[in-house]
C-alpha cells in the first residue's frame, strides 16, 4: 500500500540532516558529490533528506562497521 501523506515526515534540509548526523554541512554536500552518505532526493535543485531512511542508512552503517 502506498504512503500517504499524512505518513510521510517533513524532509530534513540540508542543515537538519548535518545536525543529526553530527556532520559538517561541507561534509553532507562532499557525500552527495561523491555518492556516499545517506541517500537524499532533490527537490527544486535543493538536496532533501527523509528522516527515516537516514535513520536506516546510520543503522545499517551500525550493522556493516560493528
Amino acid at each position: 500500500m502506498p504512503a500517504t501523506t499524512s505518513q510521510v515526515e517533513p524532509l530534513w534540509n540540508s542543515r537538519e540532516a548535518s545536525e543529526f548526523l553530527n556532520v559538517s554541512q561541507a561534509t553532507l554536500s562532499r557525500w552527495r558529490r561523491q555518492h556516499e552518505g545517506p541517500p537524499f532526493v532533490s527537490v527544486g535543485g535543493l538536496a532533501r533528506y527523509n528522516p527515516p531512511t537516514v535513520r536506516a542508512w546510520v543503522l545499517e552503517r551500525e550493522r556493516e562497521h560493528g
